[in-house]
C-alpha cells in the first residue's frame, strides 16, 4: 500500500465476525474511501495474519492509502467499570487503582489487563476528595494478538480505542448533538449490541445487549429454512423497508412479515435495556436534559427500529451516519455509500480520533 499522505487520516478499521469496515478521511475531513469487506471462513473474532493480508490488498484496490490504522477494542475482550477514585492531580496512582478494581471485578479470566479511563462530570458541591471515573479494561493478550496480525502485513496500529469514545465522536458531529444533554447511542452489532449513554461528549455508561444480526440470521435459517443467499440482502437495511412498498410482490410482503416477527422481540429487549440505562444515568445527573437517541449499525434505519425505541423511551431518535463535514449538498453521495454509512460509524470515529491526535488538530464537536 502506498505511503500515507499527511493530507489523509489513518484508516479506521472496525470488525466483527461478519465483516471488516474501513473508512479514511482527507485533510478537509471528508470521507475519501469506504468499504465493508465480508469475512469468509472465519469462526473466530480475532483475524489471523492471512486474513489481514487479504484485507490490506483489498483496501489498496479500493483507494485507501498509507500504513497507519486505528482499530477498536474488541467487544468481547473489554469491560467497563464506574469507579470512585482520588481526583486527578491528587498524586494518587489512578491507573494502578483502576487496574486493581477491574481485576477484582471478576469480569475477565485473566488479571493481565490494559486500562483506559476518564473522569465523569460531577455536580456542583460534589466531594473534592474523590472523583467518579469511567474505566475500560481490556485483556492484554487479544489486544496484542490483533495488533501483531496487522503489523505482520505492514499495517501499523497507531491507536486501539474503546468503541464508546469512537461512537461518541461520530455522534458529536450531528446537528442534534448538544453539550450537557443526556444522549444515547444504540449500536446494533453482529453478535451483540451496545448502548452507550453520554453526558454531552463524555460517555458515562455502557450496556451490552445479547442481541445482534447473527441471531436474526440464525432464526431465518433454523425456523424458516431460508437460504443464505436470500438472507444476505436482508442485512442491507434499505432492502428490508423496500418490502413495504405497494409494488412489492406477495413473496416480498411475506418475507417482511417474517423479518418483523423476528425483530419485534429483539427490538423490545434492546429498547427495555436502553430505557433502564437512561433511567440510571438520569438519576445520577438529575439536572441534565434528555437529548437524542442515535441509531447505528445493522437494522438501525428501519422504521420498526425507530418506532420501538421512540415508543419505549419517549425520546426523539435519529439515524447516525458517518460524519461528513462539508455542506452535504455540495458532495454527491452514492447509493453504495449511503447503504454502508450506518455500519461505519465506529470506524469513522476511530479514523477521526487518530487523525486528531496525529496532527494535533482540533475537530469541532468531536469527542476527545
Amino acid at each position: 500500500m502506498r505511503s500515507r499522505s499527511r493530507s489523509t487520516s489513518p484508516i479506521g478499521i472496525d470488525f466483527d465476525y461478519n465483516e471488516f469496515r474501513a473508512i479514511q478521511y482527507d485533510r478537509g475531513l471528508q470521507p475519501i474511501a469506504i468499504a465493508t469487506i465480508p469475512r469468509t471462513g472465519s469462526r473466530k473474532l480475532m483475524p489471523k495474519s492471512d486474513e489481514i493480508e487479504k484485507l490490506a490488498s483489498i483496501l489498496a484496490q479500493r483507494g485507501f492509502t498509507g500504513s497507519q490504522v486505528a482499530i477498536a477494542v474488541p467487544k468481547r475482550s473489554s469491560s467497563f467499570h464506574l469507579l470512585t477514585l482520588p481526583p486527578q492531580g491528587s498524586g494518587a496512582p489512578i491507573a494502578k487503582l483502576a487496574l486493581i478494581e477491574a481485576q477484582r471485578s471478576g469480569s475477565h479470566k485473566t488479571k493481565d489487563l490494559q486500562i483506559g479511563f476518564w473522569t465523569l462530570p460531577t455536580s456542583e458541591g460534589a466531594s473534592k476528595k474523590a472523583s467518579p471515573y469511567y474505566t475500560v479494561a481490556a485483556e492484554t493478550e487479544p489486544l496484542n494478538e490483533v495488533a501483531d496480525c496487522f503489523e505482520d502485513v505492514g499495517l501499523i496500529p497507531i491507536s486501539i480505542e474503546p468503541i464508546e469514545t469512537a461512537l461518541t465522536r461520530s455522534a458529536s458531529f450531528h446537528n442534534e448533538f448538544t453539550e450537557k444533554s443526556i444522549h444515547a447511542i444504540v449500536e446494533f452489532g453482529w453478535d451483540c449490541s451496545t448502548v452507550v449513554i453520554t453526558l454531552g461528549s463524555t460517555p458515562v455508561y455502557t450496556r451490552r445487549v445479547e442481541f445482534g444480526a447473527a441471531r436474526f440470521r440464525r432464526q431465518l435459517i433454523d425456523d424458516h429454512a431460508m437460504p443464505v443467499h436470500a438472507i444476505n440482502p436482508l442485512l442491507n437495511p434499505t432492502q428490508v423497508d423496500a418490502a413495504l412498498s405497494n409494488d412489492s410482490s406477495f413473496e416480498e410482503r411475506r418475507v417482511h412479515r417474517i423479518v418483523a416477527s423476528i425483530l419485534t422481540p429483539m427490538l423490545t429487549e434492546i429498547a427495555d435495556q436502553l430505557d433502564t440505562a437512561l433511567t440510571y444515568v438520569s438519576q445520577q445527573h438529575r439536572f441534565a436534559p434528555f437529548g437524542v437517541v442515535f441509531r447505528t449499525g445493522y437494522f438501525s434505519t428501519l422504521e420498526q427500529t425507530a418506532h420501538s425505541i421512540a415508543q419505549r423511551t419517549g425520546m426523539p431518535t435519529l439515524d447516525l451516519e458517518v460524519p461528513v463535514l462539508d455542506d452535504p449538498t455540495t458532495r454527491a453521495t452514492t447509493p453504495f455509500e449511503s447503504r454502508l454509512s450506518p455500519r461505519l460509524t465506529i470506524a469513522a470515529g476511530l479514523a477521526l480520533g487518530a487523525y486528531q491526535h496525529s496532527t494535533n488538530r482540533s475537530l469541532q464537536g468531536a469527542a476527545s
